[in-house]
């Protein structure tokens, strides 16, 4: 038997729950669907790149929804800019679902090579800045490591980790076009809506074009251009997901490009990994968030090339998988040694 839409063989529902499981595990993590980690390993086994984006693009929607009320309940949100950032966002699905089905009707080898080539581009790309960025934000939190009083040390080092080199948002939040804002849960005195509308434009851009919720931008994108500290825009990342990718997932549907019953599978694995990888963002630093993904970034741009361009499917799958599957095993380290060292400090402060 097949899938019906995908037409692989549905003897395969093992490996699309480890794909959900990874993929959850780092979505609830990073405040993405996970979906420019599915689309490359749909492909390998065989997916139409249609499909896959589609499917993916509906089990975003699907977890996202777990992973917000975690976020939620973490206080990793911010309302207020999601509210601005839906409608815009979801013109973005709408353009980049009609791209893909431009391409779709031009042939599906200019399709491939156009969505792989820009999948290459934006995750190399995203990659080598936030590499940069960590570099450069480490060596100022060097520089100024001498200056921090020993009694805040702990405290002031949490948050030099989640400071960023880039200026960006500085000057983004400096441009008074009104009107403007404040957000008090990412410590924003003033921002134009604008700022935000474009980038909810731009990450629904990419998640109908791409099918990858638009978390591939994001949470950097949160961080860099709009100024939330990194734990808020991931959880307002994966907030602002469940309108637009409903809405993304809806119109793949209507095309034809959603294998619903792969998608259920996708999405049982990914129910159980979001939850260990919102819990972890309690006990990660921001530099700690930001580097991961800029490594799973490059292992899946490389994935992209041995599958798209060297035929190498089965290589490519490993390497997808392969990758997600240690920083799955890094985040949930990372949960498991927070959870006991919150455990002893607990047990140390109640001690007489």
């Amino acid at each position: 038997m097949e899938f019906p839409v995908a037409l692989v063989p549905i003897s395969s529902w093992d490996t699309l729950l480890a794909i959900g499981f990874v993929v959850g595990g780092c979505g609830g993590f990073w405040g993405r669907g996970g979906g420019w980690i599915i689309i490359p390993a749909l492909a390998a086994m065989g997916v139409p790149i249609n499909v896959a984006v589609g499917t993916s693009i509906t089990n975003i929607f699907g977890h996202s929804i777990v992973s917000t009320f975690r976020h939620w309940r973490f206080g990793n949100l911010s309302v207020m800019i999601t509210a601005i950032m839906i409608p815009s966002r979801s013109l973005g699905v709408e353009i980049g679902t009609r791209i893909v089905e431009y391409l779709k009707g031009a042939g599906e080898g200019r399709m491939d090579l156009v969505i792989s080539v820009l999948y290459i581009i934006v995750l190399f790309a995203m990659a080598g800045f936030i590499y940069r960025d960590i570099r450069r934000t480490k060596r100022r939190s060097r520089r100024s490591a001498d200056a921090e009083e020993a009694a805040d040390r702990e405290g002031d080092e949490q948050a030099g980790e989640d400071r960023v080199s880039s200026s960006l948002s500085a000057r983004m939040q400096s441009l008074k076009l009104r009107p403007c804002v404040s957000c008090e849960v990412s410590g924003i005195k003033s921002i134009s809506v604008w700022a935000i509308v474009l980038a909810g434009m731009a990450m629904g851009l990419i998640s109908g074009l791409l099918g990858v919720g638009g978390g591939l931008i994001g949470m950097p994108m949160l961080v860099y251009l709009i100024g939330c500290p990194t734990h808020v825009a991931v959880g307002t990342s994966m907030f602002s997901a469940i309108v637009a990718e409903a809405f993304g997932a809806f119109r793949h549907a209507m095309y034809g490009n959603v294998d619903l019953l792969m998608a259920l599978f996708l999405l049982a694995g990914a129910s159980v990994g979001v939850q260990i990888g919102a819990f972890a963002t309690r006990f990660a630093t921001g530099t700690t968030i930001r580097g991961l993904f800029a490594a799973m970034a490059v292992v899946a741009g490389v994935s992209v090339v041995l599958n798209s361009y060297l035929q190498l499917d089965r290589a490519a799958l490993v390497m997808v998988l392969g990758g997600a599957s240690v920083v799955c095993l890094i985040v949930i380290y990372l949960l498991v040694a927070g959870t006991r060292a919150a455990r002893r400090q607990m047990r140390g402060s109640n001690s007489p």
